[in-house]
């Protein structure tokens, strides 16, 4: 029997959730809950492109929904900055916690592409390429930033609404330095190739 791709990822989904049960039940330590939290957020632009997936056409009262989806894309990748966290910590082996990080981090970044695979789709339906070739990058810029600023300036997608004039202003004192060009330019390469890549590989490409 082939599993859909919503199968596999909710497969996989079960899978790394096991660990982390094992590991909380085994170690009797709540050390790595954040990474429950950190993939449902993961999963909610996943879901929303989904489910606009399912309209035939958009119109401006979608425009919300699609502000909804760029707030809460960057949570997918983040995930993957929570590899930041992980460090020998008794009495589970060093291996067993990459495997479990790794786990929850791949599949936000599977989401997180799939999510803007099928997105990008749906614009294109209504925009021209020439447009298109300029919000692409910018996009990647958004989620880079995104990451930044919830990974240092610990800042949540929900911020906008209840702490918008203070997400501003800090957004705007960080922009231009050093390591906020650095680490916004870098994700956005490295998101960018990651994303051609796997389209590439959808197409079955010849190399």
């Amino acid at each position: 029997m082939k599993l859909s791709f919503k199968q596999l990822i909710y497969l996989f989904t079960a899978f790394c959730t096991s660990l982390l049960i094992y590991r909380i039940v085994k170690s009797e330590s709540l050390a790595y809950i954040f990474l429950a939290w950190n993939l449902f957020l993961a999963f909610i632009p996943w879901w929303i492109s989904n489910s606009l997936k399912q309209i035939n056409s958009l119109n401006f009262k979608h425009f919300p929904v699609l502000v909804l989806w760029l707030l809460f894309l960057p949570n997918s990748p983040y995930i993957l900055t929570d590899l930041f966290h992980l460090k020998l910590r008794d009495p589970f082996p060093l291996w067993f916690d990459l495997v479990l990080l790794l786990s929850f981090a791949l599949i936000g970044m599977i989401v997180f592409l799939k999510s803007l695979k099928d997105m990008f789709k749906i614009l294109k339906q209504y925009i021209s390429p020439f447009y298109m070739a300029i919000i692409t990058p910018f996009v990647f810029w958004l989620i880079s930033f995104g990451l930044y600023l919830g990974r240092y300036l610990r800042f949540n997608s929900w911020n906008v609404v209840n702490h918008p004039f203070q997400l501003i202003r800090q957004s705007f004192d960080v922009l231009l330095e050093k390591d906020t060009i650095g680490f916004t330019c870098l994700f956005s390469v490295f998101m960018w190739f990651l994303y051609y890549i796997t389209l590439c590989i959808n197409q079955d490409e010849k190399v």
